[in-house]
Order: C-alpha cells, then sequence, then structure tokens
C-alpha cells in the first residue's frame, strides 16, 4: 500500500466531473475556496487531487491560491499512472505541469496506464481523506459517484458544492 506524509485526520480529497460548464466556473471556485477555508478552520491541511481535467484541476489550482493565506495548507497529487496528461490539450498540459510543480506530493499510483487505475485512485484519495469535497450531479455512474458511494460507505463526510 502507498503512504503518504500527510496524515488522513487532516487531510480532504477532491472528486468531480471532467466537464464543468465554463459560465459556472467562477461560482464553483468560489464554492471551493468558501469550502476548503471551513475545512481548514476545522483542522484540515493537506488537500489531495486526483489533477484530471476539470474539477480536479480547478480544486488543486484554488488550493494552491490559498497558500499565500494560510502558508501551511499542502496539495497533494494522487496521479493514477505515469502519462495521465498524455492525451489532454496543450493547455491543460500546460497547467498540469503548473500544478505538479507546486504540489507538496507527488505520488504516481502505476507506471502505466490499467483497466482500474481510475478506481484505484479514487480508492487511494477516499481511504487517505477525513472529507470528501465533491462536484457530483446525482448521475449514477461513473469515477465521481463510484468514489461518493466509497466515501459514504466508509462514513467520510461529503460536502457537494453541485
Amino acid at each position: 500500500m502507498v503512504q503518504t506524509r500527510f496524515s488522513k485526520a487532516v487531510s480532504a480529497a477532491f472528486t468531480g466531473h471532467r466537464s464543468c460548464q465554463y459560465s459556472m466556473r467562477d461560482c464553483i471556485k468560489a464554492r471551493l475556496r468558501d469550502s476548503i477555508s471551513k475545512a481548514y478552520e476545522h483542522g484540515i491541511r493537506n488537500f489531495i487531487s486526483g489533477f484530471a481535467i476539470g474539477f480536479d484541476m480547478l480544486a488543486a489550482e484554488v488550493v494552491v491560491s490559498m497558500k499565500a493565506e494560510h502558508p501551511d495548507i499542502t496539495l497533494t497529487a494522487a496521479i493514477p499512472f505515469n502519462g495521465q496528461s498524455m492525451r489532454y490539450s496543450l493547455s491543460d498540459k500546460f497547467r498540469y505541469e503548473r500544478l505538479m510543480n507546486q504540489a507538496d506530493e507527488v505520488i504516481v499510483l502505476s507506471e502505466s496506464y490499467y483497466t482500474r487505475c481510475y478506481l484505484e485512485r479514487d480508492e487511494f484519495m477516499v481511504d487517505h481523506s477525513n472529507l470528501l469535497i465533491a462536484y457530483y450531479d446525482g448521475r449514477e455512474k461513473g469515477g465521481t459517484y463510484y468514489t461518493v458511494k466509497k466515501a459514504t460507505n466508509q462514513g467520510i463526510r461529503v460536502v457537494n458544492l453541485f
């Protein structure tokens, strides 16, 4: 099992859909900022993102933007496999690399892609978190559904920003 240098008790993870309406971006960022601030007030210092396109990278960017006011806040990148960003657009590759360089810890769970690698990344994030901050529209399929369900089944509090 992969270990992180951060305790589950002080960690929160993000899960959300890959597509977020561009017109909602500022609203989602404001909700993220508010949720991260509330989590911080309750002792959460480490935030885990899977660095997928959409909500994951947006959440990571908000965490990085909050480091100036909270120097002890940390970002952990939970990367499902080496080369995750290979199929990203050029602009998303740049965002990904910039965020990877700003992460306090990078955990790569597999050297290469395999069928369950995204689900195992989601399981890793839930298993290492005390809180899940989600952007979940209620669809009963996909990685976000799976992650929210797993967290709920483990008694982990889920804050849904949708």
